[in-house]
């Protein structure tokens, strides 16, 4: 349906799902600047219940909006969280999940 409508009206469009608006780019070079040249325009998410109350104001990494909060917390996990020596450390864990989902797909399969 997107792609439909772009091409009647054209890579940019501004439209509302639900009571949400949204812009919907649909060509590669919109994206681009959007995504590079305005980044900063369009990285924060619009305000929500959820970032309030599930999110402690807005506390939560995943819905704080950009600025110095954000980037802190941004470092932080990625020096403890996504360090090499701490991304080896849950290998175990990730190698018994690969093979209980490939186990799962098989078993899915043979059915």
């Amino acid at each position: 349906i997107l792609y439909d409508l772009s091409k009647q009206y054209g890579p940019i469009m501004f439209l509302r799902f639900g009571s949400l608006p949204c812009v919907v780019v649909s060509s590669s070079d919109m994206a681009k600047e959007f995504l590079k040249t305005h980044d900063l325009v369009f990285a924060n998410r619009p305000s929500s219940a959820a970032g309030e109350h599930i999110a402690y104001y807005y506390k939560n990494l995943g819905m704080s909006p950009y600025g110095p909060y954000w980037r802190h917390m941004r470092k932080i996990c990625v020096m403890e969280l996504l360090s090499a020596k701490r991304i080896e450390s849950f290998r175990s864990i990730r190698e018994e999940e690969l093979l209980l989902a490939v186990r799962s797909v098989w078993e899915k399969s043979s059915k």
